[in-house]
This record gives structure tokens, sequence and C-alpha cells, in this order.
């Protein structure tokens, strides 16, 4: 069964009370073609919506309509602009709806995207992790530190790297970090080279240079 618009129920009143549309228009003074696309729900051949609302009010109280019922389905059906003219729901929300139906699908995308990325970055660092070179820091001696021939050096590694200091193996704490005495037999500037190996054959080295005094 088709829904009765707002232009049908006038038309039904205005014929089962036997009245022409002239006749209507000599008793309300609306103008007939207006009359016709009222009848018609051609909103857009008709003044502002406030206007269309009395012309409604007018059918109402000539044919002994209840007006509520009647403004019930023109809100039903149309909506008022910012511009006061009445246009049809149906050309104001299609694009919502079409938003709507591909909510689900854009979830799913979506969903899927965030995986994919999550996924790709775990990959990406765990590659960064395996292919890097071991990490390598000297706290002391301080670069062109005066210093005495039996050098005190510290530093920190990676916990599970093979330490050397000038080519001499140097045992590593549980933390990485490393403390040991390196004993330089000449004087002047001296050169200590520090070099960290990890398991994948990865390499740090760093030097510093310091001034020995006897």
């Amino acid at each position: 069964m088709q829904t009765q618009t707002v232009g049908d129920l006038l038309r039904a009143a205005r014929e089962k009370a036997h009245f022409t549309l002239e006749e209507l228009a000599d008793s309300t003074h609306i103008k007939i073609e207006y009359l016709v696309a009222l009848e018609a729900n051609d909103f857009d051949a008709l003044p502002a919506a406030t206007f269309i609302k009395a012309y409604i009010r007018n059918y109402a109280r000539l044919f002994k309509l209840d007006e509520k019922p009647l403004f019930a389905i023109l809100r039903r059906d149309y909506e008022e602009s910012a511009k006061g003219q009445l246009i049809p729901r149906e050309f104001l929300y299609p694009q919502l709806k079409k938003k709507t139906s591909w909510l689900p699908i854009r979830l799913v995308l979506l969903s899927v995207i965030t995986i994919f990325v999550v996924f790709f970055s775990y990959a990406a660092w765990q590659f960064y992790q395996l292919n890097r070179p071991p990490a390598l820091s000297l706290s002391v001696p301080l670069e062109n530190a005066e210093v005495s021939p039996n050098v005190l050096v510290q530093g920190q590694t990676t916990a599970d790297a093979m330490l050397t200091i000038n080519a001499t193996p140097v045992a590593l704490r549980a933390d990485g970090s490393f403390e040991t005495e390196l004993y330089l037999p000449q004087e002047g500037t001296n050169t200590i080279t520090i070099k960290a190996n990890d398991q994948n054959g990865k390499s740090t080295i760093l030097q510093r240079s310091v001034q020995v005094k006897f």
C-alpha cells in the first residue's frame, strides 16, 4: 500500500467536500496554480515553507481536518532548509545511507590495514634489531683526558656482545657494562680502541685518544 502524502490528503478532502479548485481558490484567496502544486506535492512551484503551512491550515479549517497529522506527514517527507524551502528528505540523506551501508566494509578494511601496519612495524623492528650493530658507549676516560699509564676504562654494550679493548678480550657484567684497567706504556698521545661484536657478526668500534703522563 502506497503511503499517502500531504497533497493526497488535501485533494481527497477537497473532492469529498465536492469543491473544485476554482471554488477553493475563491474561498481561500490562494492562487489556483498554488493549489494544483500543493495537491501534487510540487513544493518547488510554491513559495517558502511558511506559506505552504498556511495553505495547509486553510484546507484544514475549511474541510474540518486535524492539522497536526498533516504537519506530521509533512515533516516525515520534507525538511525545511536554511532558506525556508521544503526539500524532500530522500534528497537530503542518500549519501548518508550510502555511507552507513559502507560502514561495516570500512570497519573491516580499517581492521585489516591496522593489523597489516602492526605486523609490518613489528617485522621491521625485528629486522632492525637483528641487523643493527651492538650498542657501545664509553664513559671513562674522556676524550684527550690526561691519564696515568694505568687507565681505567668503563662503558656499556649489548649484554651478549664480545668486547675487546686494544684487541684484549674484556668480560662483561650481566647488564652489558664493563670496567677494566688498561696499561699504556707510551707517554703522550695514545689511542684506545674498543670493539663490540655480536652473534650475527655485526660490530661497533669506538676510539678514544688520551694523553699519558708518567
